[in-house]
């Protein structure tokens, strides 16, 4: 709503004070003089017709607003000079209250100007009927009180002007915010069940508040299936224990992708403690999750080569002893060569040896096998299920591939693996003895020529 709007708006509301102030005049008028003179007083209701028809047309609204202040002089002098008692006297100074409606300058300095020139020529003129114990100099305070209520009115305006126009700064300021975070606010109204959201909806889902026809169905229906009990829980927790919510979920967006959405709501009573209406926010917080994903994938995963790293490894062996998934075999590969061709071509291309070499080792191995990086040239291979017979065919292929040539640039790049091997077959799981056991293997096999696989003597069958 803008300024002009606001204006008529108050407009409206002054001329049903006036049209009170008229109807109140004409019952006492029936009442104390038993008269049915339905057009007294006069002035009252040519005034108010004539404010009916400006503020009808809705032009000048701000010219109107004066003319409603000067209206409401005119009815009330001309009704204390028809009647000059000090009840209307009174009346008279409610109209510097009913100016400060409009919280407008203008009008509070015209009510102003026209209280002290009409209460003071009242107090003159009718100061025998009005005021019968007061002398005339007495107006010196009729002008005093004249003054100090324009004054008030004055601070009062711009103090409360000030006040608005900081809550409309905040306001945006609030406004920007929410936008740039991707917040929406959402209020469903449980006495008609209509759902209002903001327009913060359409950064989130791509669709416009209108698009959701106030249905709340409509909302719930863009959720995942596999979150929706989540909001049902939600639901029940606000409209039956009567308690505010927090949760995450992921609904879909107009392009058909799902983004992770944080849904805080809180139920709100009457005066009667009975239930109004449910309200809240949404807030986006895909980059958050994501973040929160990539935190955890990098946890767990080698960032180079995107192989699980020690820790998950630790957490893959633990869980196929539990499974029982024994015997298990342990690999430790080392690359043979690894420094020269480093120190030959440079980081890039050690780095691009050792994500070619993740890729082939994955290539050889089940889904149920692991295949972790271990820091520099140095992998870890698990096999669930695997004695030392299939650990070595398995051994014999990574041979194999890994001594086929890398080209970086054009140029062969030979390196060859050194494994060694170490099967366990039940007992307690002490994957750091293994993985010592199967290091020792592999530099066995160095020591062996380089470029085979080794098996360590503590496991049940020993291959060269």
């Amino acid at each position: 709503m803008n300024r002009l709007q606001e204006i008529h708006r108050r407009n409206v509301l002054m001329l049903k004070l006036l049209w009170s102030f008229y109807g109140i005049a004409l019952a006492v008028n029936l009442i104390m003089d038993k008269s049915i003179d339905v057009i007294y007083p006069p002035v009252g209701l040519l005034v108010g017709l004539i404010m009916l028809l400006l503020v009808n047309s809705r032009r000048v609204p701000e010219i109107v607003m004066l003319l409603m202040i000067v209206s409401l002089y005119v009815f009330f002098v001309s009704h204390a000079i028809i009647y000059p008692y000090s009840i209307n006297y009174i009346f008279l100074g409610l109209v510097p209250l009913f100016a400060l409606l409009y919280l407008d300058f203008r009008a509070v300095l015209l009510s102003g100007g026209l209280y002290l020139a009409s209460a003071a020529y009242l107090f003159i003129r009718f100061r025998d009927n009005m005021f019968p114990e007061t002398a005339a100099n007495d107006v010196i305070y009729i002008v005093i009180f004249g003054a100090f209520t324009t004054v008030f009115s004055f601070l009062f305006t711009r103090y409360t002007k000030s006040l608005w126009l900081k809550a409309e700064k905040n306001g945006i300021q609030l406004s920007n915010i929410l936008e740039n975070v991707k917040i929406a606010t959402w209020s469903f109204d449980l006495s008609v069940g209509v759902m209002t959201l903001s327009d913060g909806i359409v950064h989130i889902t791509g669709w416009p508040p209108e698009a959701f026809k106030g249905d709340y169905h409509l909302l719930t229906g863009l959720v995942l299936p596999a979150d929706k009990p989540r909001i049902m829980q939600a639901q029940k927790e606000m409209v039956l224990d009567k308690r505010s919510v927090n949760l995450e979920c992921r609904i879909y967006d107009k392009d058909g992708e799902y983004r992770w959405t944080q849904i805080r709501g809180t139920p709100l009573f009457n005066e009667l403690g009975h239930l109004e209406r449910l309200e809240g926010v949404i807030i986006d917080i895909t980059e958050r999750k994501r973040l929160e994903e990539q935190v955890e994938y990098l946890a767990y995963h080698d960032e180079l080569t995107g192989l699980p790293n020690r820790a998950l490894f630790q957490m893959k062996f633990d869980q196929y002893v539990h499974d029982g998934m024994t015997p298990l075999t342990i690999m430790f590969i080392d690359l043979d060569n690894f420094k020269e061709v480093n120190d030959a071509f440079g980081h890039t291309a050690g780095d691009l040896l050792l994500k070619e070499t993740a890729g082939r080792l994955c290539s050889h191995i089940r889904d149920s096998d692991t295949v972790c990086r271990l820091g520099g040239d140095e992998f870890l291979v698990l096999l669930s299920a695997s004695d030392q017979r299939h650990a070595s065919k398995v051994a014999e292929r990574i041979i194999g591939s890994l001594s086929e040539p890398y080209y970086y640039q054009g140029y062969p790049l030979v390196t060859t693996p050194s494994i060694g091997i170490c099967v366990y077959d039940g007992g307690p799981g002490d994957l750091d003895r293994l993985i010592r056991e199967a290091d020792e293997a592999m530099y066995e096999a160095k020591r062996e020529g380089r470029n085979q696989y080794y098996v360590h003597p503590s496991s049940l069958e020993a291959t060269v």
